[in-house]
């Protein structure tokens, strides 16, 4: 028999130690130093074979967690988080973060998304990311599955896309594949 409650106290923890941190770096600080792992959150697990799935494992008025799951391909596009400070624990696997800006060609008065660098992260390593610093996606290039747990301060309800062709922004609304353990339909 799985013994769930010592699982949901480590989190309960962790997230009870967030409520009361007092600026991104004490969050982005308790967050790289957590023990977490894939087991934790194992009953937040969901894939899907079209796309990475986005599981809320914990939500409230100051933040939410979510478990991201990545099949081998699959991939986020460039994004914003809206205001929200995005902090992300790999758990299980490989990610390649790619960064970006939004540059203006002076001359043709054309604002590009432009490479500024990539990243990958391993099992166990942790990135943040303000939109102040720029745009980013994710991406599992890899033949094994992968997954993050992503921590947004304050929850995100809606974030911006962008097309590396040309600066045009798309608003999208957060969806989740499972809430709270309970898949959706």
């Amino acid at each position: 028999m799985f013994d769930v409650e010592p699982k949901l106290n480590l989190i309960e923890q962790h997230i009870a130690k967030l409520l009361i941190a007092s600026s991104d770096s004490e969050k982005i600080s308790l967050i790289k130093n957590m023990p977490i792992q894939l087991s934790d959150v194992i009953g937040y697990r969901y894939f899907d074979e079209k796309s990475y799935t986005r599981n809320l494992v914990f939500s409230c008025a100051d933040f939410e967690v979510i478990l991201m799951c990545w099949g081998s391909g699959q991939h986020s596009v460039v994004h914003d988080h809206n205001g929200s400070l995005c902090v992300m624990k790999c758990l299980l696997g490989t990610l390649d973060e790619q960064r970006f800006e939004k540059r203006l060609n002076r001359q043709s008065g054309i604002v590009a998304i432009e490479p500024t660098g990539s990243y990958s992260l391993i099992a166990g390593s942790t990135t943040s990311i303000l939109d102040e610093e720029g745009l980013h996606s994710i991406a599992n290039s890899r033949q094994e599955d992968a997954c993050s747990l992503h921590f947004y301060f304050p929850p995100i309800k809606n974030a911006y896309v962008y097309g590396l062709d040309n600066v045009a922004k798309k608003a999208v609304s957060s969806v989740f594949t499972s809430e709270f353990g309970i898949k959706r339909d």
